[in-house]
């Protein structure tokens, strides 16, 4: 019974990482909604200046660029946000994964079960 109750505090062990990891998870996938948004805004910005300076009054080139390599680096790191988000869903259990191995392990209880080497010795035993 001591067994089980550890393995039942390192069940909860575990669901308690995972709800940790889904917050972080929601936390990337909330600042990379936030990062496509500022995206469609710096494009809007850059439609609107470029009309300006074809009126003859707006952006340089330099200031072009700049805003260019900040939608390069936002571009960067929402490609970085999709490849963090593709690791943990791929190195971390499921929640539905998890519900069935507590089923298995709680149904089947393989505690009860007894090794291949304790089953020899008991057959030595009663010889």
């Amino acid at each position: 019974m001591p067994e089980q109750s550890g393995i039942y505090q390192d069940i909860k062990a575990l669901q308690s990482s995972l709800l940790v990891l889904r917050q972080k998870i929601k936390y990337l996938v909330h600042n990379e909604k936030i990062l496509g948004r500022n995206i469609l805004v710096l494009n809007k910005k850059i439609a609107s200046k470029t009309e300006t300076t074809n009126n003859s009054t707006g952006l340089n080139f330099q200031e072009i660029k700049d805003i260019t390599k900040r939608m390069d680096n936002i571009e960067k790191k929402i490609e970085h946000l999709e490849h963090s988000l593709e690791l943990f869903s791929k190195k971390f259990a499921k929640e539905e994964d998890l519900k069935e191995m507590k089923y298995i392990i709680d149904n089947i209880n393989p505690l009860e079960y007894a090794t291949i080497s304790q089953v020899k010795k008991i057959i030595k035993e009663n010889k």
